[in-house]
């Protein structure tokens, strides 16, 4: 894609070698700028099946499925556990991860509001499964999920 320049090229010519770096420095980060993707963390999204009441039951079973359209990494995710502050959340899309920084950017929506099913307390990168297809790997999940160890989440020592 081209751009046309602003000013005619004797006009640039006359800048000094540090403006002409600052201006293409510019250019380059505003082009590079359009390279992230929004990997939507934390959009509502449709599990396809019943997600398990795992605080009646006891247990704390994840429920990951593929593909869901409507996330970009097509990998929706219910962790299942007896945090009470999981009531008011649903099914959100999750990408994988290799650190909390990964997951920064996810959608939360207001807090106490219990028409809303977004997560509320942000989004922590662990290993939400040991078993099944996305046995071992690291997403973000909900903080409404799971309660974060002091340190952050240690890999679970089943995985290789």
């Amino acid at each position: 894609m081209r751009f046309p320049l602003p000013l005619p090229s004797s006009t640039l010519a006359s800048r000094s070698p540090a403006a002409l770096g600052f201006l293409l420095f510019a250019l380059a980060t505003l082009s590079l700028g359009g390279a992230c993707e929004d990997k939507h963390i934390g959009r509502i999204c449709e599990l396809g099946t019943t997600a398990v009441d795992a605080g009646s039951s006891g247990s704390s079973v994840a429920i990951l499925t593929s593909p869901a359209l409507e996330c970009p990494s097509r990998i929706c995710i219910y962790p299942g556990g007896d945090n009470a502050a999981m009531a008011n959340t649903g099914p959100l899309c999750t990408a994988s991860c290799s650190s909390n920084d990964d997951c920064s950017d996810g959608e939360n929506g207001p807090k106490g509001n219990p028409d809303d099913r977004h997560c509320e307390n942000g989004f922590t990168c662990m290993w939400p499964t040991t078993v099944g297809d996305f046995a071992c790997q690291r997403f973000c999940v909900c903080r409404d999920f799971v309660v974060e160890p002091l340190g952050g989440f240690r890999k679970p020592t089943v995985c290789p």
